[in-house]
């Protein structure tokens, strides 16, 4: 068998769920399994997304197993996959989802590290944004960011988000007790900011 044809083979065909230039966010993909366990233990990219304990393959599995009921869950997840290169190299979504009270936490992870500073994190947490406030109706999307993750602060910034508060010393980190920045995004911001940039 050639190389080309077992590449082929190996390709895995992806369905974007909501397309963007130089990214699609997409459905998780249960053959991924393997390289989003190397995401979530890899000590570069963990330490950013706060995972503190060791993730097992199996762990990640659970992760593709159907919930009982879709309308009530807590999170909702995208793979970031890039379009060029046709690779996944992230994740990005919602979590602490509020159907209520309509607000929800955001949270995005480059995993693979050579495209960090590429602009990637911006266009993902867009494409989210603009899915939360107008198919999901939220009213607040929030974010936490601990203080040694400059990218993150100035990506917070970027998208809009206000800051709402400091938490002193709330994150320990490397032996280091960090402040962690409170963000938030409120949808009629988001739609007048978009207004004003149309």
């Amino acid at each position: 068998m050639t190389e080309g044809k077992e590449n082929k083979e190996d390709e895995i065909e992806v369905f974007p769920f909501i397309e963007g230039e130089t990214i699609d966010l997409v459905a998780g993909n249960s053959k991924w399994v393997p390289l989003v366990c190397k995401w979530q233990n890899d000590p570069k990219v963990r330490r950013y997304a706060r995972n503190m304990w060791p993730v097992t393959i199996e762990d990640i599995k659970k992760w593709f197993e159907p919930s009982p009921d879709r309308h009530t869950k807590e999170f909702v997840v995208f793979t970031i996959y890039h379009k060029r290169d046709k690779r996944p190299i992230g994740s990005v979504g919602f979590g602490h989802i509020n159907w209520v009270s309509r607000n929800a936490n955001i949270f995005a992870t480059i995993g693979e590290p050579e495209y960090w500073g590429k602009g990637i994190a911006i266009e993902a947490n867009k494409l989210l944004i603009k899915y939360g406030f107008t198919e999901l109706n939220f009213h607040k999307i929030y974010a936490g960011v601990f203080t040694p993750n400059k990218r993150s602060l100035r990506a917070a910034e970027k998208l809009g988000f206000e800051k709402e508060a400091i938490l002193k010393e709330e994150m320990y980190v490397d032996g280091v007790y960090h402040d962690i920045h409170k963000f938030a995004l409120f949808k009629r911001d988001w739609i007048k900011s978009n207004q004003t940039e149309s």
